[in-house]
């Protein structure tokens, strides 16, 4: 005796597919939650490069190479390596004024009978990199 074919299992029908009951469901990935190490160093190391150029940029603006007649400087280097850098004639760290600027010279003695102190500064100076050849004409401040 055969039995009659039970509903959806004869070959030509098929049953249809099953959908996967939550439980069933394949597990998502587990993220730690928090950013990889790699990015999280390349993050920092881009905000690092930024701050640098910044502060770079902030020095340059008020360096000796950007000094004019009548500007008041301060050494924030020594007398051997100076590090003049421009600051307001009020300033209580004013030391010198700027007295005359010669554009495409390092001959500090044309400073003679103009001022007190002659600076020179050009390119190739370990200490300062302005791509100028100058000299600085300047008096010093009397404090008072």
């Amino acid at each position: 005796m055969t039995q009659p074919p039970q509903p959806g299992t004869g070959p030509h029908l098929r049953q249809p597919p099953q959908e996967a009951s939550p439980q069933q469901s394949p597990a998502a990935p587990s993220r730690s939650g928090g950013i990889g190490v790699r990015k999280a160093l390349g993050i920092i190391g881009a905000v690092v490069v930024l701050a640098a150029v910044a502060v770079g940029y902030f020095l340059s603006q008020d360096g000796a190479d950007r000094a004019e007649a009548g500007d008041c400087l301060k050494n924030n280097g020594d007398p051997i390596f100076p590090d003049l850098r421009v600051v307001d004639c009020g300033d209580a760290d004013a030391e010198y004024k700027v007295v005359q600027v010669l554009h495409d010279t390092v001959d500090t003695a044309r400073c003679q009978g103009v001022s007190d102190i002659g600076y020179e500064e050009q390119a190739d100076r370990a200490r300062h990199k302005s791509g100028k050849r100058f000299v600085l004409c300047f008096d010093g401040i009397k404090k008072k």
